[in-house]
This record gives structure tokens, C-alpha cells and sequence, in this order.
């Protein structure tokens, strides 16, 4: 063990041990100079006064799982765990249209005959112009969608 982690240890427990006496009373009296005098053990030759600590009222209450701040703080969990879950279904809703632009232009990419099939079921072959067109459209898509 390093020296420094015994350091910490030590003041530890030492730490501790002296917090268990900080309830015990505290006596003053003044000796035959006028000089003031403070200790945890009376003096049986002195008039010993004894002096008793002030009770803090500032330290926190404990906290109810029904108390108006436990259960502000609950919601706000909830709501953000149901808001990062909406976000992780958009992502993942997002990833599949991505893969789906991608693979497109990756077949406007590939070249050839292409066609899009009309409302009565014809198909209609797609010239140089319109396949330049639709590579532009699946780029410009998988830019502002995808990242």
C-alpha cells in the first residue's frame, strides 16, 4: 500500500472517532487572571459554567418518495426516458429510408435500362436526362437525410 492511500485511511478513522464526540458538553470557567477557559472536563476547583451547542436547524430533511420535489424529479426522468426512446425509433426508422435512398442510387449508379412502371401498369424507360435527374434527387436526399 502506497503511502498516500495510508494517509487517507488513517485520517479516516480518525475523522470518525472524533465526530462521535462532538455531542458531548462543553464546560467554560474562568481562572483567578480573568482568563476564559474551554474544555469537555469540569474543573472541580473552579465555578464551571456549562454550555450547550446550538441545534442547527439548516440540515436537509430527509426525502419522501411522496414529497412534491421526489416526484417532479420522476417526471422529468420519465419524460426524458420516453423522449431519448421516440428519438431511438426515429434514428432507427431514418436508418432504414437511408438504406433504402442508398440502394436506389446505387442502382441509378449501376447504369443501364431503367424503368418506372405507369398507373396502368406499362413500363416507361427512363433517358440519360431523367437518370441524371433521379441520381441528383437520391444524392440531394441521402445528404439532407442521411449522416
Amino acid at each position: 500500500m502506497n503511502n498516500l492511500t495510508l494517509l487517507g485511511i488513517i485520517l479516516l478513522v480518525a475523522g470518525s472517532c472524533l465526530s462521535f464526540n462532538s455531542s458531548a458538553e462543553i464546560y467554560t470557567w474562568t481562572d483567578k487572571n480573568g482568563k476564559v477557559h474551554f474544555s469537555d472536563k469540569p474543573i472541580s476547583d473552579e465555578k464551571v459554567t456549562i454550555i450547550k451547542p446550538k441545534e442547527n436547524n439548516n440540515i436537509s430533511k430527509t426525502v419522501s418518495s411522496n414529497s412534491q420535489w421526489q416526484q417532479d424529479y420522476n417526471k422529468t426522468k420519465q419524460a426524458k426516458a420516453e423522449q431519448a426512446q421516440k428519438k431511438a425509433k426515429k434514428k432507427q426508422k431514418n436508418i432504414g429510408y437511408c438504406n433504402q435512398l442508398k440502394s436506389e442510387l446505387a442502382l441509378y449508379k449501376q447504369g443501364g435500362r431503367l424503368y418506372l412502371m405507369s398507373a396502368d401498369g406499362e413500363r416507361n424507360y427512363q433517358n440519360e436526362e431523367q437518370l441524371t435527374a433521379q441520381k441528383k434527387k437520391f444524392t440531394k436526399l441521402i445528404k439532407q437525410n442521411c449522416r
